[in-house]
């Protein structure tokens, strides 16, 4: 089931269905997360992404669960009017952490992962 909703979570920010072996995922801090813990960090994202300044931490935390991460946003540049931005992302649940950067651009008004 969790496996289900990280490849939903994946498909919905790129929203191009691809085959993805997610065995990565097995053990990392969003393998722990609830469907709550996913909710919240997605809306604090999309948060971030949208109106946060770049070098600015956004953090979000869920107090039913103590999951909870941060996120970065930095090197916003809009390019034939298209914003992009670099995302800093870490998370933690169950005493397990993750970080890892991706870029992001705002493409028909939806935040698609490019790197």
């Amino acid at each position: 089931m969790k496996k289900l909703m990280l490849i939903l979570i994946f498909i919905l920010l790129n929203k191009t269905a691809i085959a993805l072996n997610t065995s990565f995922l097995d053990y990392s801090a969003i393998y722990y997360f609830t469907t709550e813990d996913t909710r919240m960090m997605q809306q604090t994202m999309m948060q971030t992404l949208n109106t946060a300044s770049d070098n600015t931490k956004i953090t979000w935390r869920n107090p039913n669960t103590g999951a909870n991460g941060y996120f970065i946003p930095s090197n916003t540049t809009i390019q034939n009017g298209v914003k992009c931005r670099n995302l800093t992302i870490f998370n933690e649940a169950h005493h397990v952490t993750g970080k890892s950067n991706y870029q992001f651009c705002k493409i028909n008004n939806d935040w698609k992962i490019i790197h």
